[in-house]
C-alpha cells in the first residue's frame, strides 16, 4: 500500500536515518505511542515509504514512529531491531507514554506482531501479515522470494515467536492468504478476522471502502466490539465463525 501524505502540518523528524533503517517521528501531545512498520514497497532500490501516515497523524495527541527497512528483513536484522528498540526508548524517555501500539501491513504486519520482543506492546494491529517469511516454515509460499531468500537467520521465525503483545488484531484476505491465516493459533489475546472475498491487498480494499481509518483507530483504542462491527460492515468475519461455516458446507 502506497504511503499517505502527512496530515496537516505535523512534521516528521528523522530520528534514525542510517542504512539499513530509517525511523521518522511525529511528536504528539498525549500519552499514546504508535509504531508503524512499512511493508516491502514498490521499488527494490529505494527505502519503503512510510505507511499509515494520514491515518495516524490525524490525532495530534498521538506520538508516532514510522519504521522503514531497505533490506526488507522482517526484523531478522539485529541492526534494525536495535535501532527500533532505541528509538522507542528515546520517545519513552522524553514523553509520558502510557500505551504503545504497533501497526503494519504484510511484512509490516509481521513486524508489528513480533515487536513485543523489542519493547512492551499493548496492542498490535496486523493487516495481511505473513505467518513466517521463512521457506522452511511456509514451503508452498512463492511470493516475495527476492527478499525472503536473503534471510539466513531470524530470531523470530514466525509471527508467534517469543513474547506476545498484550492484545493483537489480525486481518487476512482468504483469496490468497489462507495458508498464512490458518497457521495462526487461536488464543485469548488474539482477535483474528478473515475476509473471504479479499486478497493480500486487504489494506487497499479497506482504504477504498473508507473503512481503514475507522478500523485502525478502533483497534488502537482497543474497542473490540467496534472492530468486529467494522469488519462485518466491510465483508469480514471472525476467523472461528468462518471456519465453522466451511465445516458446515463440507458436511
Amino acid at each position: 500500500m502506497r504511503s499517505e501524505k502527512p496530515f496537516g502540518n505535523r512534521p516528521l523528524a528523522d530520528l534514525v536515518d542510517c542504512l539499513p533503517v530509517r525511523i521518522r517521528y511525529a511528536e504528539g501531545t498525549g500519552t499514546d505511542l504508535v509504531v508503524s512498520f512499512s511493508s516491502i514497497g514498490q521499488r527494490r532500490a529505494l527505502m519503503p515509504d512510510d505507511e499509515f501516515t494520514g491515518t495516524l497523524l490525524k490525532a495530534p495527541d498521538r506520538h508516532c514512529l514510522f519504521v522503514s527497512d531497505i533490506t526488507r528483513s522482517w526484523l531478522s536484522s539485529r541492526n534494525v531491531c536495535d535501532a527500533v528498540r532505541q528509538a522507542v526508548a528515546s520517545v519513552k524517555a522524553s514523553a509520558d507514554i502510557q500505551r504503545t501500539s504497533t501497526l503494519g501491513l504484510s511484512m509490516g504486519g509481521f513486524s508489528a506482531l513480533v515487536a513485543a520482543n523489542l519493547f512492551d506492546v499493548d496492542t498490535a494491529i496486523a493487516i495481511s501479515p505473513q505467518y513466517s517469511p521463512l521457506q522452511t516454515v511456509m514451503p508452498t509460499e512463492t511470493r516475495w522470494r527476492y527478499w525472503r531468500r536473503r534471510i539466513t537467520h531470524s530470531d523470530f521465525p514466525t509471527a508467534e515467536s517469543g513474547l506476545r503483545p498484550g492484545h493483537s488484531f489480525v486481518f487476512h484476505g482468504l483469496l490468497d492468504d489462507t495458508a498464512h491465516a490458518s497457521a495462526f493459533s487461536q488464543a485469548a489475546h488474539l482477535d483474528h478476522f478473515v475476509f473471504p472475498k479479499a486478497t493480500h491487498a486487504l489494506g487497499q480494499h479497506l482504504k477504498k471502502s473508507g473503512g481503514l481509518h475507522k478500523l485502525v483507530t478502533a483497534a488502537i483504542n482497543q474497542d473490540r466490539r467496534k472492530v468486529a462491527r467494522l469488519v462485518r460492515k466491510n465483508g469480514g468475519f471472525w476467523r472461528q465463525s468462518q471456519e465453522a461455516l466451511l465445516v458446515a458446507d463440507a458436511a
